[in-house]
């Protein structure tokens, strides 16, 4: 048999209870004729406990950046110590001639970057690991962290690392599956703490499991999902605390998905960001929705009527109005061909909604960029976006996911656009798509609904809407190393040719945010920046949202339907997202799970706590 690749979060090794039930469950893979690698985290909640320690000892401790990765290193290592000789003492127990050997990170061969906290994997030489499957031993790995390629220094990957750890490890090893155990028997349709009627997938594609992640499902790191769909590695998300059978993650509902052939060069390290592909599509229209009323059920009754006449629609933008209008404009693409009879049947519905007028272009054109890594990537999208503004094309929508950033330009500007883009980035397929095409009807709706409670909003206003102007803003942000997950830049006003640009960032990037864009503010010339920390994101994911008519008007409906207001959307192919107040997010959660017949008759088993 191959080698399998084990990865234990902190709640299956949170005691010694824990550590002796994960040895007995090593050791059962270990007697099916498996070589075993595992790759393990901090115990129950000691990498909280380090930190909060270190602030006393010191008030700034994230200060100390080396000093600090040394000591959150610490929790690890414990834990592959302790594991390893609860292995050992089973092995004897059952006369069993092989043995548990515990390595570190730098010992198993994991080289980084030098970014403290933070640091991504360049390579992994595993050699000490192959000698000892070699030797018929169980390797232990202390995840999260690994050693810098220039300073030699101690790294930690950031928080989940060690769920990248051991998918780098199965890759590095060609291990036939990477095995991650948690405290939830796979993948549910919700955070089953929040839903407990939660569903458990039995299977789900690297791409829907990629937009659950960023969009806050705990369940799975996001770069960890990322690393197995470059490599097309199966990743089986099961529980330490039962022997069911849990969710496979694996295969690509994306026609252009990186490939063998797409992978970064060695220099560039293994979690360089790739980009596969520019796409374009020439078969769509914009509609805005000018001067909707910012009130609860409002985005609801205008995609309901959408539903109603069988259009489906692709990019969705809504941003928040500020608090003296309580005017909101709703902008969204649909095919050309369907462009006529939307806007009728909104002009129907017009007094009804109390909105001001519909405003239809039908020659609109996306262009996007495809590949992998992108989202937590913020040069790429900064390059992309300024590659187009230097063409002389100005953007009129964007849409952001972590393998897909979309920009929707006038028809007569995409093949500049394109031609901008693929200069930019050469050597890559450029490709020529259709919105919904390839329908297939057996899809379900959603797959599942997540929620983040750990971002932030910033609204920049008055931005001027030429070509370059947001460029420079993105810019700016991804030279300061701040990941930007929502992006909704809105419509302008005809009177001024200003618009506002908001975007969502983790919130403990709010003050470089803020710093960021003040060195840039009388330059480019907007007002201060408003930024709001009360919010919660909550996401639908699934293929079917491509082909299935309704399904964003059914979300916004579930909403309206609980009293909550929606604040921001943004929407990727395989996604819809909004923000809402952190107060509702939880009554939204249960709400949407509801309305898209998600619900169990039974409830699902949380054995830990944590969602690691």
């Amino acid at each position: 048999m191959g080698i399998v690749v084990q990865k234990y979060g902190g709640s299956s090794v949170a005691d010694a209870a824990g550590i002796k039930r994960v040895a007995q469950r090593v050791v059962a893979t270990k007697e099916q004729g498996h070589d075993v690698v595992v790759a393990v985290s901090a115990m129950g909640d000691t990498t909280d406990e380090l930190i909060d320690l270190a602030n006393k000892v010191s008030p700034d401790a994230t200060a100390h950046a080396r000093e600090f990765d040394m000591l959150l290193t610490s929790g690890e290592r414990q834990s592959m110590a302790l594991l390893a000789m609860a292995i050992n003492d089973v092995a004897n127990e059952r006369g069993l001639a092989y043995e548990a050997r515990s390595f570190t990170g730098s010992q198993a061969g994991l080289i980084t970057d030098a970014q403290h906290g933070r640091a991504k994997i360049l390579s992994i030489t595993p050699e000490r690991i192959q000698a000892a499957i070699a030797d018929g031993a169980i390797a232990i790995v202390a995840g999260f962290q690994g050693v810098s390629k220039d300073t030699k220094d101690i790294t930690t990957l950031g928080r989940g690392g060690t769920d990248t750890t051991a998918v780098a490890l199965a890759v590095a090893l060609n291990a036939d599956v990477c095995e991650i155990y948690t405290d939830v028997d796979g993948v549910f349709t919700a955070d089953p703490r929040i839903v407990p009627t939660a569903r458990k997938l039995s299977e789900v594609a690297f791409e829907e499991m990629l937009e659950l992640a960023a969009s806050g499902a705990k369940v799975l790191h996001l770069r960890s999902v990322e690393f197995a769909r470059r490599h097309s590695l199966p990743i089986h998300v099961r529980s330490s605390f039962s022997t069911l059978n849990g969710t496979v993650v694996k295969g690509s509902i994306d026609a252009v998905s990186p490939r063998a052939d797409h992978q970064p060069s060695a220099d560039a390290g293994m979690e360089a960001p790739i980009v596969a592909a520019i796409a374009y599509d020439r078969s769509q229209a914009k509609i805005t929705v000018v001067n909707a009323p910012d009130q609860v059920g409002a985005a609801a009754k205008v995609f309901e009527i959408i539903a109603g006449v069988g259009i489906n629609v692709d990019m969705v933008v809504q941003d928040s109005s500020s608090a003296a209008a309580e005017r909101t404009d709703i902008t969204f693409t649909l095919p050309r061909d369907d462009a006529e009879r939307a806007g009728k049947a909104l002009e129907l519905a017009r007094e009804e909604l109390g909105f001001e007028r519909v405003s239809t272009e039908p020659r609109m054109g996306k262009v996007s960029l495809i590949g992998a890594g992108l989202r937590t990537q913020p040069k790429k999208i900064a390059d992309f976006f300024s590659a187009i503004a230097q063409a002389g094309v100005n953007i009129q929508m964007i849409s952001t996911s972590e393998v897909r950033v979309s920009v929707v330009v006038g028809d007569d500007e995409v093949d500049r656009a394109v031609q901008a883009a693929a200069e930019r980035f050469s050597d890559v397929e450029v490709e020529k798509v259709s919105y919904g095409a390839d329908a297939n009807g057996d899809t379900p709706e959603i797959v599942g609904v997540a929620h983040d409670r750990g971002e932030a909003k910033i609204t920049v206003a008055g931005v001027t809407d030429e070509p370059g102007e947001a460029a420079r803003i993105f810019d700016t942000l991804a030279d300061n190393g701040i990941n930007i997950d929502m992006i909704v830049q809105n419509v302008s006003a005809e009177e001024t040719r200003r618009t506002d640009i908001s975007f969502t960032l983790p919130r403990a990037d709010v003050k470089k945010a803020r710093a960021a864009l003040g060195d840039i503010q009388a330059e480019v010339g907007f007002a201060d920046p408003v930024t709001d920390e009360q919010i919660g994101k909550l996401s639908i994911v699934g293929a079917g949202m491509r082909t299935h008519p309704g399904i964003t008007a059914k979300f916004f409906a579930a909403l309206a339907a609980e009293g909550v207001l929606i604040r921001m959307v943004s929407t990727s192919e395989i996604r819809v997202s909004v923000l809402v107040s952190a107060d509702d997010l939880d009554r939204a959660v249960r709400a949407t799970h509801r309305a898209f017949g998600l619900d169990s008759d039974g409830e699902a088993i949380v054995y830990g706590g944590t969602g690691r």
